[in-house]
């Protein structure tokens, strides 16, 4: 009785841990992914505006 009370608090602890760190890696995925859009639409910003002023510098010329 006492090695099925031990294996099964052993399984218990091992599942919640995995869970765990599951749930932290999926957490810093997210802020990762959200980071990188977040960089995406800046430089696709600073993209269209260089087009801009290269527009006008050929329109000068």
């Amino acid at each position: 009785m006492k090695k099925y009370l031990t294996l099964t608090l052993f399984i218990l602890f091992f599942t919640s841990c995995a869970t765990k760190i599951e749930n932290e890696q999926n957490a810093t995925n997210k802020k990762t992914n959200s980071e990188l859009i977040k960089i995406l639409v800046e430089k696709e910003k600073e993209i269209n505006s260089l087009k801009l002023e290269l527009e006008s510098y050929k329109k000068v010329d």
